[in-house]
């Protein structure tokens, strides 16, 4: 590509790529944020409500490992078409669907927005230089929580409050990423020559010359993997076991209605907002070792859990505002882990693949998080403060597992192909 036509791309992409992530968050987190109206409007348990949610991010988190694969061996572009597609239909459905049904629906939900994130990194990473791809990946992933910010204002100041009607939620997102669809089936039809785009033909090329670095087991073993899978695992219970259950959390402690829980509660991304544009700025600037980076940004939060299991009692703003901040440190762990380390992959021509299988990890996390904190803050002998203990508990081994990780991590990083 000529220099015009690459700044171009890069441009369109800048663009498109925040718009999918947005949409993402839209017809992904609906249904968490209205958790706490659904649990009032229909008398269900925590717990049993929480399934749904839980089952959905099991399978958003195995459909990663599944999206990535596949996004290393067809055209990505393809593969976000089809579960935007996929997912815009689920949230139609959602507000018709039984409370004993909701469990398959948003299943295949969860399956059709892990074809999302391991698809836009191949993209990013195939045409933008390091740099650029911190940027975009650093906006991309503001944009999805700015949709979880519209969700929560939306939700809390217009349905909920004058129709009290959670279902208006989903047909809010739903319609939000249908226009974003077509966006997206526009913008790549003036990408379509972009050879850098061209995916399928760069793979047979790559075979026909050697193809790229091999990546094996016991190279990706001898890199700390498996240290940063625990820290990966540490980050998605904490980002959205807090993120989901913190309405529920103030609603029940302050004894605030469901709607103003919601509306308190759009602190959370706000400040993931700020961490995540803060986060893209330090690692084009001053961090060099996102592993080290994200050891560091743990142990914040294990002082920022401590605090908030100690002094929670005080009022509800302490509680939003530790909370919140808890949850900007997993945003700027997810960045680390999330964002950069599967583009270190790229010279083994898996880049696709290892950000479905880290992707994933998040989302075993996430799913054994929103279900256990749910369980434990159903048990009266437990509660609340159980729950506060055991986020202490989780920062302490994703900063552990980082820390021991730096060593080999930079060897591996350093490693010639």
């Amino acid at each position: 590509m000529s220099k015009k036509s690459s700044d171009y791309v890069v441009k369109l992409l800048s663009f498109l790529c925040p718009l999918v992530y947005f949409a993402s968050y839209l017809t992904r987190k609906d249904y968490s944020i209205v958790l706490q109206a659904i649990i009032e409007n229909e008398g269900l348990l925590k717990a049993q409500a929480g399934q749904v949610e839980s089952l959905a991010v099991i399978s958003y988190g195995a459909g990663q490992i599944v999206s990535g694969i596949l996004g290393d061996r067809f055209k990505p572009q393809r593969l976000i078409m089809g579960g935007l597609f996929i997912t815009i239909i689920c949230n139609v459905l959602m507000p018709f669907t039984p409370a004993g049904l909701r469990v398959p629906v948003w299943f295949v939900n969860g399956f059709a927005q892990s074809m999302l994130w391991p698809p836009l990194v191949r993209i990013m990473a195939s045409v933008m230089n390091e740099k650029q791809y911190n940027t975009v990946s650093a906006n991309t992933n503001v944009a999805g929580l700015s949709g979880t910010i519209f969700i929560y204002l939306s939700s809390s100041l217009l349905w909920l409050r004058f129709f009290d009607s959670w279902k208006l939620t989903f047909f809010t997102s739903a319609g939000l990423a249908a226009v974003i669809l077509v966006m997206w089936i526009i913008g790549f039809r003036k990408l379509k020559d972009v050879e850098a785009l061209q995916f399928e033909r760069k793979q047979k090329t790559d075979k026909k010359d050697g193809g790229s670095g091999k990546l094996s087991l016991k190279l990706l073993l001898g890199s700390g993997f498996v240290l940063i899978a625990v820290a990966i695992i540490a980050q998605g219970a904490l980002r959205d076991g807090i993120t989901d259950w913190v309405p529920t959390f103030i609603s029940e402690t302050f004894g605030q209605s469901s709607d103003k829980a919601i509306l308190k509660s759009v602190v959370l991304p706000v400040i993931g907002v700020v961490s995540m544009k803060s986060v893209g700025i330090a690692a084009n600037k001053w961090v060099r070792d996102e592993v080290k980076g994200a050891g560091i940004t743990f142990l914040g939060s294990i002082v920022l859990c401590a605090c908030l299991a100690a002094f929670y009692s005080l009022n509800q703003y302490v509680a939003l505002g530790v909370s919140a901040l808890i949850v900007g440190t997993m945003h700027a762990i997810n960045f680390f882990l999330i964002c950069i380390v599967p583009a270190r992959f790229e010279k083994y021509g898996v880049v696709s693949t290892m950000s479905g299988i880290i992707n994933s990890l998040t989302y075993v996390g996430a799913s054994a998080g929103v279900y256990l904190f749910g369980k434990i803050a159903d048990n009266e002998a437990l509660g609340w403060n159980a729950v506060l203990i055991s986020w202490v508990v989780i920062a302490v081994v994703g900063t552990a597992a980082c820390f021991i990780a730096v060593k080999p991590w930079k060897k591996f990083r350093k490693a010639d192909v």
